[in-house]
């Protein structure tokens, strides 16, 4: 009988692993393609517009360019964790200013437009959408193809 049990809670573990693993996936990739930045903002400030134009983000699989005027400023990897609320995103930088830091953030997506909120590194992964406390939110809508 205990077999049984041990069994069946091993089974329940799997499957609730395996659905976290599918909207991991579903939501990796409605990140996939070209982005535009919208609006950025930090403490409160908010990035000019004519600056925010400048700034585009590419995403295949689980990795990122980021350019600004076209040139590469960034690249990294990124996980997802769409189990959590909100919805969790980890960043780690592989190129650029930054390699080696390692971004924790929360983010919303549907088709078009996705939000993320960045934490600085080494601090505590925000818990809203807010750009107090030094976090970085921004907003991005995707490219037309």
């Amino acid at each position: 009988m205990q077999h049984i049990r041990l069994m069946a809670s091993i089974l329940g573990l799997l499957i609730a692993a395996n659905t976290g693993d599918d909207a991991n996936k579903k939501d990796l990739e409605k990140f996939q393609g070209n982005w535009s930045l919208i609006s950025a903002e930090r403490d409160g400030k908010k990035t000019p517009e004519e600056e925010a134009k400048k700034i585009s983000l590419t995403i295949h699989g689980n990795k990122f360019i980021l350019r600004k005027d076209g040139v590469i400023v960034s690249e990294g990897t990124m996980t997802v964790d769409a189990s959590k609320k909100p919805k969790e995103v980890t960043e780690t930088i592989t190129a650029g200013p930054n390699k080696g830091k390692v971004f924790s953030a929360i983010y919303e997506i549907d088709d078009d437009q996705h939000r993320v909120c960045f934490a600085a590194p080494g601090k505590e992964r925000p818990m809203s959408f807010s750009s107090s406390n030094g976090q970085l939110l921004q907003v991005w809508r995707r490219d037309k193809k």
